[in-house]
């Protein structure tokens, strides 16, 4: 897809309009630390895959894993009017993924498994921002920051996937259920936060 885009050093850093998803399993350690290897690395790839498939199919850029989660976004490094809605679209199917592969667990006696969202849109730098030893395309910014915050802040709420403003003002098909206000860490001020609607 770059090599047909017209930009022209489609990797070098631009401020982009983006929308980043940040995903990981809520209590891994817990999940994992009575394992046997094989077997928590075996939990480890197969959750990453239920994180990954979605956000592949919706056309998102995987940033990075971390561990037992992933950084993905939107819009970047070629422009997508609709990254909002595409990065809700890959949350919508993430939560069918783990619910499914929850259910293949519980069945096999193990616990249930939860994943926890965070999404925000709105400008970032993207880019490739590697050294002579590593070349990383990856996307930095505020909106980045804070759905990292929205992700960690899911672990106070019943709900898998918390939502920022951003993300709300540009999404032009899903519906959303205010959860109020809060002020997350590095913030001066409260920001509202959202999940998704359902059912509606």
């Amino acid at each position: 897809e770059l090599l047909r885009s017209d930009l022209k050093d489609p990797l070098a850093p631009r401020q982009l309009q983006v929308t980043t998803l940040i995903a990981d399993m809520e209590g891994y350690t817990s999940h994992v630390e009575s394992l046997p290897v094989e077997d928590a690395a075996r939990l480890t790839t197969d959750f990453l895959d239920c994180l990954t498939r979605p956000v592949l199919d919706k056309h998102g850029t995987l940033d990075k894993y971390t561990g037992d989660g992933l950084v993905a976004f939107w819009g970047a490094p070629l422009p997508n009017a609709d990254h909002a809605d595409l990065a809700l679209d890959a949350a919508e199917e993430i939560l069918r993924e783990v619910a499914r592969f929850s259910r293949q667990r519980v069945l096999a006696g193990h616990a249930p498994l939860r994943v926890r969202i965070g999404i925000e849109s709105g400008l970032a730098m993207a880019g490739d921002y590697g050294t002579a030893f590593r070349s990383i395309y990856t996307a930095v910014g505020d909106s980045v920051n804070t759905a990292s915050r929205l992700e960690q802040a899911a672990r106070d709420f019943p709900h898998d996937v918390i939502i920022g403003e951003g993300t709300v003002q540009r999404s032009q098909r899903h519906r959303f259920a205010l959860l109020g206000e809060r002020l997350l860490r590095g913030k001066e001020k409260p920001i509202k936060l959202y999940t998704l609607e359902h059912g509606a």
